[in-house]
Parts: C-alpha cells; sequence; structure tokens
C-alpha cells in the first residue's frame, strides 16, 4: 500500500501541489513574522512559523493517504461484493467438481490481484470503480465478444491466462472484460431477447442491473454499446425488424428506468464483411488503416428527437467515400471476379440504407412518456471472416428477371478485425463523461478540481503581493496619524481657552477624526485577519485620546451648564420644583454617579446639545455624536458645585407641589417603568362592538397607571418615595424625614387627583362604546350570536371593568383576588420596588395603605361606588349576574332572526314576523329587552336599544322588501293594463273602462283591496280620509307618503262607486233644474229614456240612476233659444252621464253631496243641480284622474 502510495505522489498534480507548499512555506518564513491577526502576530517567533511550516507538509501528507487509502477502500468494496455471490462461476452440465474448483481457484485469484494492485490506469486512475463501465448489449450470435477480442485493449487479467471473467456477482453468462482504460461487461444475448425462458431470463437481466446499480450508485454504467448483425437486419423481413427494434428499444429503456439517467448508446452493426463484396473492397487495408473508425457519430444533441435523417446524412457520404475508392482499387486488382465484387460493393453497401433507417427509427423513436436514449453514433464493424455473404442487389435482379440465384462461396475465416479499436478508444471512451442528463455537472467538478491547483499557486503569489503592499499601506497611515496629531494638538489649546460646548467642539472634532482617519483606513489591505497592518497599534491609543477629551473637556462643560441652569430655576420667584428636581438629579448622576440612569442621562445631554446648537444643525450632529460617545464612558466620578446643589435642595424643599408630583407619577409610570396599559378595543376584539374615539371624550387606551397593577404595584408602593423625592426626603434631596402634616396633606391632594383620574378614563373608556355599523340581518344575527354568548364583548369589557375598578383595601377579606393580580403582575413592573400587596401579611398591607396614603380616603372605595351599577351587571356574588338575563334575551332575539334569515325566502319569513308583532302585539323578545334595557346603566342601556331598534328596522325593510315585491307583481301590472289610455282615468280618452275590469280593479276583493287587506292593513291606521303607516317602536315599513295617498283614493273611490256592502258600481242622484236664461225657451237634460224639460215654469226634480240598463247608454243636454236655435251636449257609453258632467263645468256647491253644471248658447244659459244620494259618491270627478297606482310602494 505505502508503495502504490508513494507512487501515486510522484503524479504531475501532486508535484504542482508540492512545488506550491514550498513556496508558501517560504513565504510564511520571511513574511510571517509581520503578519497581524485582529492585533496580534501570531507569527513572530521562528518557531513558530517552523511550527506551522511543518504542520502543512503534515496536513498535505495525511490529506493524500488518506484519499489514497479511501480509494483502496472503495475499490476493494466492490471486488468483495463480487467474490461475496454464491454464484460467482457459471456451472455447466459439461464441467466436471474439479474443473468447476479449478475455475473458481483462477477467477478468485484475478479478483483478488485486482483488489489488492491498482491498475496501470491513465488520468490517475488506478482502481477498479474508477474506471468506465460500459455494458454491450444484443442478440445472441450478433459478435460482442468478438469485437472486445478484437479491440486491441490490454486486459492486465491476461497474464493470469484468461482474458474475461464470467459469471461474476450473481450474472451468469456475462463476461467481464477490465482493460486498462474500462471496463467492459459483455452481456448474454438472451438477456436481450428473452425469448426462451422470458421469465427466468428477465430476472436474471434486472438482477444484473440492480448489481451495477449498487456497485456504481453515482454512475452505474458510462454508456452502452448496441451490437446488432447488418446480415440479419438485412436478411430478415420488415416484421422480423420490427420485432428486433421492439426488444432493443425495451432494454433501453429498462436501463434509463434502472439507472434513472440518459445514457449515451452507441450503435455497432456488425459482420460487416457479409455484405459482399466487403472482404475484396478492404483487403488491401493495412493495419492501422483497419483500426480506424467507419460509421456516423452525431453531434451532440441533449434535446435529440428523430435520428433517421441524421444517420441517412451520414451513410450517404459513407456511400460516397466508398465510391470514391472504386477507381483505385479496380486499378491494382487483377482478378475479375474480386474487381466485379469491389465494383459491386458501395451499391451493395448503399442499398442497406433505408433497411438501416427505419431499423433505427424503430429502436429509438421518440416517446413524451419515456426519455430518449442519446445515440451517439453509428457504427460498421467486422471481426472474424466467415459465413455466406449477403448480396441483396443480384438477388433482387435475379428476382426481377427470372434468373438462377447466384452462388456465393463462404469466406475463409481470416480474422482479422476491421474498424474497432479507435472505435472504443477514440469515441466511447473519449466521451465517458457524457452520461446523465447533468453533464456540465461532471465536467464542473473535473474544472474545480484543475482550479483547486491552479487556485493554490494564485493563494501563494496572492497573498505574498498582499502583504507587500498592506506594509507600503501602514507606513503611509503612520505618516497620515502624526498630521492629525499635530492638528489636535493645536485645537487643544484653543479649548483651554474656551470651555463652553461651543468652544470645546473643534476640539473634539479634531480628536474624532484623529480616530476616524485611522479606522478609515481599514480598507481591503487592512480587513482580513491575516493583514500586515499599523492600526491595531494606533486605533486603541486613538481611542484612549479622544476618550480623555470627552471627559476631560466635554463632561465638564455639560456639568457647568447644568449647574447654571440650576442656579437660574432657583432663583426664579416662580420656581418650577418638577423641573429643578430634574435638573438637580441628572446633575448628580453625572457628577457623583448615583443612582446613573442611562435613559434619563441621555435625555439631557440630548437637550443640552439643541439648546446650545439651536441654530446651527451641523454643529448640532457633531456635538450629539460626542454626547453619544460620553454617555458609553458614563457613569464617571466629577467634582460637583456643593453651593448650588444646597440652594436647589432648599428651593425644592420650599414649593412641594402636589400637582408636580402626581405629573412626575403619571409620566414615569408610562416611560419610565412601562406599566401595561389596557386597550380597550382589543378587549373587545373585531366583532360587534368598538369604541368611537371619533367623537369628544372617546378613550380606547387606559394608561397602565389606572389600573390595578397600577395602583397596587405602582402607586401605592412609589407614592411615598416620590413625595420624599420632592419634598427632600430621598438622595436628590440628601436628607431624610418630614413632618407627618406636610406629608399627609400632599398625600391626600395626590391620592384626590389619582381618583379623580381613575374613574374619568375608565368611564371614558366604556361611555363611548358602540355596536357596529348593522347592514343587514345576517350581519344582525351575527351581532345578536355574539352578544348573546357567554364570552361577548361586551362581556369581556365589563369583567375587565370589574376587574379594575373593584379595589378593596389591602389585607381586607375581598381583596384575595388582588393579591393574586399582584402575584401575577407583568414583566414590565418588575423592577418596581414594593411587589407589598402580593407578599406581604395583612397587617403590614394596611401598615403600608397607611404610611402611603397617610389619612388620605382608600381611593379604591370611591372608584368602586362610581361603576358599581356597571359592576354589578357581572358581578355573580348575590346570584345570577344581571346581564345573563340580557344576554339570555338576545339569545332569544338571536333565534328569532336566524329562523329570518335561514328561511328559504327570508323577506317573506321578515314579512310574517313583522305581521304577527302587528296582529297579535305580546310580550315578546322585542319587548322584553326593551323594558329590560330601560333600567340597565349606560352604556348598555344604549348599546341594547340600539342592537334592538336597528334589529327590528331591518325586520321591516326586508318585509317592505317582500310586499313591494309582491305589488309589483300582482297589482301593478293589472293596474296598468285596466287604467292605461281609459276613462275615466284619462279624461281626454275615448276609450271607456269595463266596468267589470273597473270592478275586479277597485271593487270589494278587488285587486287594490285585496292586497291592502292581505298585506297592509295591519300596517296601515286610517284617520279621517287618509292612511297612516303605524310606527312601531320608532320604526314602521316605511311605505311612502304618495303611494299611501293613492291607496287612500282607491278606498275612497270604491266608497263612492260600491258603498259599504255594494258588489257592483252604482249611483244614485237626482237633477233639479235651476235656472234658465229668459233669452232661452227651454232647456233639456235627458239620460236614455228619462229626461226632465224645463220651461220657464215651476222647478220640478228628477231621479236617475247610474249606470243604464240598456246596452249603449246616452247621456244629454240641450238649451234651445226663443228662435229653436239648439246646441247639444251628446255622450255615449257607459261613461256617458259622467263625460257630459265633465264637459258641462260639474262644480261642488253646497257640501260634498250638491253640484251645479250648465250649458250654454249664444249668452243664454240653463243651470241644473245634481244631489247624489250620499255625501260619498262619484262625481267628484278629479279624483279619477288624480288616481294612479304607484310602481313602488
Amino acid at each position: 500500500m505505502l508503495r502504490t502510495y508513494f507512487l501515486s505522489l510522484l503524479r504531475p498534480a501532486s508535484l504542482l501541489i508540492f512545488f506550491f507548499l514550498i513556496l508558501l512555506s517560504l513565504a510564511i518564513y520571511f513574511f510571517g513574522g509581520s503578519l497581524s491577526l485582529s492585533g496580534v502576530a501570531p507569527l513572530r517567533s521562528e518557531q513558530a512559523r517552523i511550527a506551522v511550516i511543518v504542520g502543512i507538509f503534515v496536513l498535505f501528507f495525511l490529506i493524500t493517504f488518506l484519499r489514497h487509502w479511501l480509494a483502496r477502500r472503495a475499490n476493494a468494496k466492490l471486488i468483495n461484493s463480487m467474490l461475496a455471490n454464491d454464484e460467482l462461476v457459471s456451472l455447466g452440465p459439461d464441467k466436471s467438481a474439479d474443473e468447476v474448483e479449478l475455475i473458481r481457484e483462477r477467477f478468485e485469484a484475478a479478483l483478488k490481484k485486482l483488489r489488492d494492485n491498482p491498475l496501470d490506469g491513465k488520468k490517475n486512475r488506478n482502481f477498479l470503480f474508477e474506471l468506465p463501465w460500459y455494458i454491450l448489449i444484443g442478440p445472441p450470435g450478433t459478435g460482442k465478444t468478438t469485437i472486445l477480442r478484437n479491440s486491441g485493449l490490454e486486459f492486465p487479467l491476461s497474464d493470469e491466462g484468461q482474458e474475461a471473467i464470467q459469471g461474476i456477482g450473481g450474472t451468469r453468462n456475462c463476461d467481464w472484460w477490465i482493460s486498462n482504460e474500462a471496463v467492459l461487461i459483455d452481456t448474454a444475448g438472451r438477456y436481450t431477447t428473452q425469448d426462451v425462458n422470458q421469465g427466468i431470463d428477465a430476472a436474471a437481466w434486472n438482477g444484473f442491473l440492480d448489481l451495477l446499480r449498487q456497485s456504481r450508485k453515482r454512475r452505474p454504467v458510462n454508456g452502452v454499446i448496441l451490437t446488432v448483425s447488418i446480415a440479419d437486419i438485412a436478411q430478415s423481413d420488415e416484421a422480423e425488424r420490427t420485432r428486433q427494434a421492439d426488444i432493443l428499444r425495451q432494454r433501453l429503456r429498462e436501463l434509463h428506468r434502472s439507472f434513472g439517467m440518459r445514457l449515451p448508446v452507441y450503435v455497432t452493426f456488425s459482420k460487416c464483411d457479409l455484405v459482399a463484396g466487403f472482404d475484396e473492397y478492404f483487403d488491401s487495408l493495412k493495419e492501422k488503416d483497419r483500426e480506424q473508425v467507419w460509421g456516423v457519430t452525431f453531434p451532440y444533441d441533449e434535446k435529440q428527437i428523430t435520428v433517421g435523417p441524421a444517420f441517412e446524412a451520414g451513410f450517404v457520404d459513407l456511400v460516397a467515400r466508398l465510391e470514391k475508392q472504386i477507381p483505385d482499387l479496380l486499378a491494382e486488382e487483377r482478378n475479375n471476379s474480386r474487381r466485379c465484387r469491389i465494383y459491386g460493393f458501395p451499391h451493395e453497401f448503399g442499398s442497406l440504407a433505408q433497411v438501416l433507417r427505419s431499423f433505427l427509427s424503430d429502436v429509438f423513436r421518440a416517446s413524451r412518456y419515456e426519455a430518449q436514449p442519446l445515440l451517439r453514433g453509428v457504427y460498421f464493424t467486422s471481426g472474424t471472416q466467415e459465413g455466406t455473404p449477403v448480396d441483396r442487389l443480384l438477388g433482387a435482379m435475379g428476382r426481377n428477371f427470372s434468373l438462377a440465384p447466384t452462388q456465393q462461396l463462404p469466406l475463409s475465416g481470416q480474422g482479422k478485425a476491421f474498424f474497432i479499436k479507435d472505435l472504443l478508444k477514440n469515441i466511447v471512451f473519449a466521451e465517458q463523461n457524457l452520461v446523465g442528463r447533468n453533464s456540465r455537472l461532471e465536467r464542473r467538478l473535473a474544472a474545480m478540481y484543475g482550479g483547486g491547483i491552479a487556485a493554490a499557486a494564485a493563494v501563494v503569489i496572492g497573498l505574498s503581493a498582499y502583504w507587500l503592499a498592506g506594509l507600503g499601506h501602514a507606513n503611509q497611515t503612520a505618516e497620515k496619524v502624526e498630521e492629525y496629531a499635530q492638528r489636535v494638538e493645536v485645537r487643544r489649546n484653543d479649548a483651554d481657552r474656551n470651555r463652553s460646548l461651543i468652544g470645546i467642539l473643534p476640539t473634539l472634532n479634531a480628536a474624532r477624526d484623529l480616530r476616524n482617519e485611522i479606522e478609515e483606513e481599514n480598507n481591503w489591505l487592512t480587513a482580513t485577519p491575516i493583514s500586515i497592518e499599523a492600526q491595531s497599534t494606533l486605533y486603541p491609543a486613538a481611542e484612549k485620546t479622544y476618550d480623555s477629551y470627552l471627559t476631560g473637556y466635554l463632561l465638564p462643560a455639560v456639568t457647568s451648564r447644568l449647574a447654571a441652569q440650576i442656579q437660574l430655576v432657583s432663583n426664579a420667584p416662580d420656581s418650577n420644583s418638577g423641573l429643578l428636581r430634574d435638573q438637580l438629579e441628572t446633575y448628580l448622576m453625572l457628577t457623583t454617579g448615583e443612582n446613573y440612569d442611562a435613559s434619563k442621562v441621555r435625555t439631557a445631554l440630548r437637550s443640552q446639545t439643541e439648546a446650545a446648537f439651536i441654530l446651527n444643525p451641523e454643529n448640532r450632529g457633531d456635538m450629539q455624536q460626542h454626547m453619544d460617545a460620553l454617555l458609553a464612558l458614563l457613569p464617571v466620578t466629577t467634582a460637583a458645585d456643593a453651593p448650588i446643589v444646597d440652594a436647589a435642595r432648599t428651593r425644592i424643599q420650599q414649593v412641594p407641589q402636589a400637582t408636580d408630583i402626581y405629573n412626575r407619577m403619571v409620566r414615569d409610570a408610562a416611560q419610565r417603568y412601562q406599566l401595561a396599559p389596557i386597550n380597550i378595543v382589543r378587549t373587545l376584539g373585531s366583532g360587534s362592538l368598538y369604541v368611537d374615539t371619533a367623537v369628544g371624550g372617546g378613550r380606547s387606551i387606559i394608561p397602565g397607571i389606572y389600573t390595578k397593577n397600577g395602583l397596587y404595584n405602582f402607586f401605592l408602593t412609589r407614592l411615598p418615595e416620590y413625595i420624599r423625592a420632592s419634598t427632600g426626603s430621598d438622595w436628590v434631596m440628601g436628607s431624610e424625614g418630614m413632618p407627618e402634616a406636610t406629608y399627609n396633606r400632599i398625600a391626600s391632594q395626590i391620592v384626590k387627583l389619582y381618583t379623580e383620574d381613575y374613574i374619568s378614563n375608565w368611564r371614558e373608556g366604556v361611555a363611548y362604546i358602540r355596536v357596529v355599523e348593522i347592514g343587514s340581518l345576517g350581519r344582525a344575527q351575527i351581532v345578536l350570536q355574539e352578544l348573546s354568548s357567554p364570552s361577548s364583548p361586551l362581556t369581556n369589557v365589563l369583567n375587565v371593568l370589574r376587574e379594575n375598578t373593584q379595589l378593596p383595601l389591602p389585607g381586607s377579606q375581598s381583596n384575595q383576588a388582588a393579591d393574586a393580580a399582584a402575584n401575577a403582575a407583568p414583566a414590565a413592573a418588575s423592577g418596581i420596588t414594593g411587589g407589598l400587596v402580593a407578599s406581604a401579611s395583612e397587617a403590614a398591607q394596611k401598615s403600608a395603605v397607611e404610611t402611603a396614603f397617610g389619612k388620605a380616603p382608600w381611593p379604591g372605595l370611591e372608584i368602586e361606588d362610581a361603576f358599581r351599577p356597571l359592576n354589578n351587571l357581572v358581578d355573580p356574588t348575590n346570584g345570577q349576574a344581571t346581564l345573563d338575563k340580557v344576554q339570555q334575551l338576545f339569545g332569544d332575539l338571536y333565534g328569532n332572526v336566524s329562523g329570518v334569515v335561514t328561511a328559504p325566502d327570508p323577506n317573506s319569513a321578515a314579512f310574517d314576523f313583522v305581521k304577527g308583532r302587528a296582529q297579535s302585539p305580546r310580550n315578546d323578545s322585542f319587548t322584553t329587552l326593551r323594558s329590560e334595557a330601560a333600567i340597565q346603566p349606560e352604556p348598555v342601556r344604549s348599546l341594547v336599544l340600539s342592537t334592538v331598534n336597528r334589529t327590528w328596522e331591518l325586520l321591516n325593510q326586508s318585509a317592505y322588501l317582500f310586499i313591494n315585491t309582491r305589488w309589483q307583481d300582482e297589482v301593478l301590472p293589472v293596474c296598468n293594463d285596466i287604467m292605461a289610455g281609459r276613462y275615466p282615468f284619462t279624461p281626454s280618452s275615448e276609450e271607456d273602462v269595463s266596468l267589470q275590469d273597473f270592478t275586479d280593479l277597485l271593487g270589494p276583493a278587488g285587486a287594490i283591496d285585496a292586497f291592502y287587506k292581505d298585506y297592509l292593513d295591519p300596517f296601515i291606521v286610517k284617520r279621517g280620509r287618509q292612511l297612516t303607516e303605524i310606527q312601531t317602536q320608532g320604526s314602521g315599513l316605511g311605505i311612502a307618503q304618495t303611494s299611501l295617498t293613492q291607496l287612500s283614493r282607491a278606498q275612497t273611490i270604491k266608497d263612492a262607486f260600491f258603498g259599504k256592502s255594494g258588489t257592483s258600481p252604482e249611483a244614485k242622484f237626482t237633477i233639479i233644474p235651476t235656472f234658465l236664461d229668459p233669452k232661452a225657451l227651454r232647456s233639456t237634460f235627458k239620460i236614455d229614456d228619462d229626461q226632465i224639460v224645463y220651461r220657464h215654469g215651476p222647478e220640478r226634480a228628477q231621479d236617475f240612476s247610474w249606470p243604464s240598463q240598456l246596452e249603449g247608454s246616452t247621456a244629454e243636454i240641450s238649451i234651445t233659444l226663443l228662435d229653436n236655435q239648439k246646441n247639444t251636449l251628446e255622450k255615449t257609453g257607459t261613461w256617458a252621464i259622467f263625460r257630459v258632467l265633465s264637459a258641462s263645468g260639474l262644480s261642488r256647491v253646497l257640501g260634498r253631496d250638491r253640484f251645479d253644471f250648465s250649458i250654454e248658447m249664444e249668452e243664454a244659459k240653463a243651470t241644473y243641480r245634481l244631489t247624489a244620494s250620499s255625501v260619498v259618491n262619484p262625481f267628484n270627478l278629479g279624483l279619477y284622474t288624480e288616481f294612479r297606482c304607484p310602481p313602488s310602494l
């Protein structure tokens, strides 16, 4: 093993790597001392550099030895898997047991040799598994073995007395030809045809493929050599050729399915010597010429679809080149018989074109369901010249001309090999990496291997150049730093003269620029851990200088400015104690470092910067950078101005303000301690309720200080601390203790402010809760279902309200819930000192309240009283909670609405429901829920009423839609057909409405009357002569008033014509003449046979009735003058009397039952009075002209 390992090191690739390692070692030895790794030079000592060099070479030998060992192990594993098979040797009936044992021993020895010793392969492939593997398939007797025997390849096992190994790994009747260039597997012909024992052969074939796949998982084989006898193809009929093509195509398909990759296929037509003239034509070829390739190699195309045209073009070219050589061959040949065969060979060979093309097209036929094998070429070979040649041309001529068949002499079997050696070596083996669909990957891997060697050389050269450039860059950096250091020194002298923020800014900028200049020099020459740079030494010194300027110049400037502001506020007559205390607290943090709060100091420094550079944004930005850098160095200790501190403390003690303390607590609760607020919107969810913040006072967020957690864990525990801080009793004030009366007074004021704001926040939080817009009954169903649920948003928000407004005194029996809440306080309040309510005993808790609030009352009592009505709704302490009853009623209402919504016709169901309530008013869910809402506190009362009223309104709307649809479907078409263009509804019309149509439309049980009784009667009330819609709970069907007016007219018409119980229209009236002009002789009024004639005598009345009993009724009024001139107004038809009255100016006088009408002629006039039998009569002619059926109610 060691011998082969050291021999592998002599390969060019290994020698090249070894050479580059030597160069790398030299670079490390001479330049490694200057290498800086994150500011450290690990190779500064010579021993370290030698150790690294030795380690590199040890690593090289370890890696190469490991690769060699892994290759030997893989090769041995492959051979051992073959040796372990029980069917190593094909046991034939003609071999004795001794002979079989001898063969077995010989094969095992050969395999062990392959396992223990590498091959003499090319391209550094010394082991069996590294060689390309090819499989030869084809029908029996097609010359597969002959091709291999005459291939000219070197088979290392030939020294052992055998060329091929038979029967390896269960593949009986398969010969394994192992050469230095490749492994060629000669399969049995019956594996291809499977025409004898199909089941056995198929199983053996599949087992053979499984062995290949298991042995070489990445590439089971590198290609397929498909061998076909050209004599069999030429002599077979079309059906036989098709059968053979199907068999070969099936084997290729099985190879693709088994290996899962597209294999290159090389088709070899063997036994070409059986084509008549082949032996004579190529007899003169020398050995070197016989080794060349004769065939067609196709261009590489992964999308190859059809092979017929490509093969035909190449085959024609082959034939043309054969014909081109004929003159030379004929000139050299003297035997006439051989000359004839030489001359006929190209034609004989060319006659196979169509047969071969058809055969290849069948084998490599494209299919949309299977990947097509990659046909790389078609080649023609000859191994042993024996058998009877095939003469297709002479045979065809004999058949055409009825000649006796020509007898062909059998070949002698001279054993020359034609066109085999170069085919394998230069074509097949050269394309060993084409296997698989992603051949680019294989080429890329090979390129990466070669590129790795080139990369190693590039790394050595690149590192050397990189280090030299880095050394030059380090020298340049040192020179620049020297220049910047001189500038800093000049600026420092200026800062000593002016130590204000404005005066020291140039000095700070210069020190920062010095540090940044060094940092900016970290370009590509210094950015890696192996770079040679000066920054690792220069940058710490520059940063230290900058930091010393921040603490030596900037911090004193800030504290001096802050001290001046403290002094100014202390001396002001109306001093703001809260502002003064904040400034003093910040000042002490900066000077003493006690109780340091970074966020508070950051805010103060930002304020100082903005105030100092308010008119210079650029300088303000620079100073803010310096402030941020100073903040990273704090806290530090510096001298404080004691007189200013004492004066500020004295001033704060003089003006304690409860409002200032309370405001500080509110601000700190939100910002400093981040007490979790309660989001009312989130509590309500995205369902039926929402907070209307658009109106004034609406609040959706309750600050954390006004919650149960805020009261018990912040306000209660922190109030003493804030009072002491504002009255000189904490670390800021530097003193302890204060009068009890003062504390009690301040505590009482703060508790009052807190209680008022607590109540105000929660009241505003719940007062503006509204029901979402309910636009449909479906939406109403969802809202009602949600409000009737035990986990409804109303219940949730009331529970949250109750939890945060029932605030018992700590330590009382009712505070168990408060204790649990305190124990579960959120993490945001974990930093708050106290934990008083959660951990102390009952006595200690009461003591804590007295300590915090003094004589002030417990705020929870007033808060609880303010929200007691709402809390009682969800408080089950005294039995069932009140809200449960409201939810139960919501559930009943939900059931009613669901029945309407889920009905086949929701509008019809809504009409039935609304009609039922109108006809039988009862104590239903609507009424009960309204009654229950009336006794509830706000906002529950408004929420319930708005939901109920809107639901009832939507039910009325759905009922209206149903009624209106019925009107438009049942009444309106009938009405339009009857009234359109007919008298009396259209006064100018000559066509009358028939009495039957009139009755069907406007009579009792007519279309309008029936519709009114069926659909409108429960919802309409008649007040006088006008119809009015009934409003129930402020909502009605929504019928238009114009529609009600028309319906009222229809009822008036019905009453006028039909009376109270009539079934047909009729009118009774009396006519009496009242005036006749002296110029007139007489006047006449006549209806059919009844008339009244007036001649200036006594007035006599006469009764008339309508309608007439005659077929055609006639009405007439006339006046005759003294000279017998006559003017007559006459009308005929059912409505003749109404036409005459309308034309003679009928007008009402003296009540609703008396009317005058007249006729004139040449200023002579006759007047009559019509007295109806009732005040409800049909002679109000405007009633008909104004009546119309509304298109929509």
